[in-house]
């Protein structure tokens, strides 16, 4: 049996939006206003990142065009470096890059629906059931099961809810931004080219800058999403080029919108260096019944969030599986359903675990720069098939070549060296993580030789 392609436009542009819009949009713009103290520069940096994203989408989609098989980068640097570069992305991504997020995302829901029952209780600081954390975690452990089993029996069933999620998620980003605009005050209009006096860090005016755009990028991660289902996309010569630019550019104009309001609603002072920035922005705009409609609001967005990651992320174990790269048991499709369902299983486990063991933002954030690492080399491996192989079928073609890949080459280089140059210790324990898997490989490899 092989994956069936099965997935629409309208479903792969929805997956591209579920991946990226989560609760980065909503935490990341007073970080970045703490660190650059201008508004002006965070709109900047929020337009920057955007074009990052597209230009990174454009070329993926050269590629998952060219290999229109599931795996994303695994499968694209498979085909331009080999097995070795292949098989440390599917270790990164199979340790942290979906599972870790999974954890991450049901346990923040969890938080947000426990705030959101405080906020809207008649007795004030009344005992709520998710108090407990063994029972938060219970529900969010109950959240992962729920959408694995959801993704188990079938792609179609499964697009559905998760079409329906994003589709309320671009809503009340939607109703999020057209009420504040409408709420807001235009006579504070100065707020957006305001500037501010940031704390002497002692750190050069490049890093400061690189850092902010690497956090910016953050919540721009998963533009290329579509890519690790590009083997159940039909038409994938058609569909995916498209599903990969609508999506990101989409994605791109509400965050430009959603920071738009934020700047305009609060002062810069309330604002810098906190996470919470859209329940401050909806403080100043609205009645409290309002804000606890956005709390709830954002617990659904993470809703999506979690049911996308359980829908892609397997798909990187079924492709280093059919390799033999992983347990071939992996690669396993449902008899009845289809699915990679022993995949997914296995990634709801590592989830699960993460849960229990509260470990995964601290691994998000320490390997943040492993996960980095081969998007870049993906497109580097696209310029370099440009050279060897230009006879190769390329169904799409990045437009603006070589310009475009090297924007996104040099403005990725630029944010990992100012991440290696002020987080130090933790891009370096990322990269001591993504060596480890070197000697993982080759004996992996000693060990399919010996059977």
């Amino acid at each position: 049996m092989v994956l069936k392609r099965q997935i629409g436009l309208a479903t792969a542009v929805l997956v591209i939006v579920a991946d990226m819009i989560g609760t980065g949009i909503f935490m990341t713009t007073g970080n970045v206003l703490g660190m650059t103290g201008s508004a002006p520069v965070v709109m900047a940096l929020w337009i920057v990142g955007g074009c990052i994203a597209v230009a990174g989408a454009l070329c993926y989609a050269e590629l998952a065009t060219t290999w229109p098989d599931v795996g994303g980068e695994y499968v694209y640097l498979k085909k331009t470096f080999g097995f070795l570069p292949a098989f440390l992305t599917g270790w990164v991504s199979l340790v942290v890059g979906f599972a870790a997020p999974v954890a991450t995302g049901s346990l923040l829901l969890v938080q947000y629906v426990n705030r959101f029952l405080h906020a809207a209780s008649v007795v004030p600081g009344q005992t709520m059931l998710l108090d407990d954390v063994w029972l938060q975690k219970t529900a969010a452990v109950m959240i992962i099961v729920f959408f694995g089993c959801l993704h188990i029996v079938g792609v179609k069933k499964g697009s559905y809810v998760q079409n329906v999620l994003t589709v309320i998620k671009i809503v009340i980003v939607t109703a999020l931004i057209g009420l504040g605009l409408y709420a807001a005050d235009f006579g504070n209009i100065g707020r957006l080219t305001a500037t501010y006096s940031v704390p002497e860090s002692g750190v050069s005016g490049f890093a400061v800058m690189g850092l902010a755009l690497l956090v910016v990028m953050f919540a721009y991660s998963g533009w290329n999403g579509a890519c690790y289902i590009a083997g159940e996309v039909r038409n994938p010569e058609r569909n995916l080029p498209r599903a990969m630019l609508w999506g990101t550019l989409l994605t791109m104009c509400l965050y430009l919108l959603l920071n738009f309001v934020f700047l305009l609603a609060a002062p810069g002072q309330e604002l810098m260096g906190r996470d919470e920035v859209a329940a401050i922005a909806a403080g100043f705009l609205f009645t409290p019944a309002v804000s606890n409609f956005l709390t709830l609001g954002i617990a659904v967005i993470l809703l999506s969030a979690v049911s996308v990651q359980l829908m892609i992320g397997p798909r990187v174990c079924y492709a280093m599986a059919q390799d033999r790269m992983l347990f071939q048991w992996l690669a396993a499709l449902h008899p009845r359903y289809g699915t990679p369902w022993l995949a997914i299983i296995f990634q709801m486990v590592l989830a699960i675990i993460y849960v229990l063991l509260g470990s995964a933002m601290t691994l998000v954030i320490y390997m943040g720069f492993a996960l980095s690492v081969f998007p870049v080399m993906a497109v580097i491996g696209m310029m370099y098939m440009r050279f060897k192989q230009p006879g190769l079928p390329r169904p799409y073609r990045v437009p603006l070549y070589p310009y475009v890949p090297l924007l996104y080459i040099g403005l990725s280089v630029t944010m990992m060296a100012a991440a290696l140059m002020t987080w130090t210790s933790t891009s370096l324990f990322s990269i001591g993580v993504l060596l480890a898997g070197i000697p993982v490989y080759f004996l992996w490899r000693f060990f399919v030789k010996q059977r």
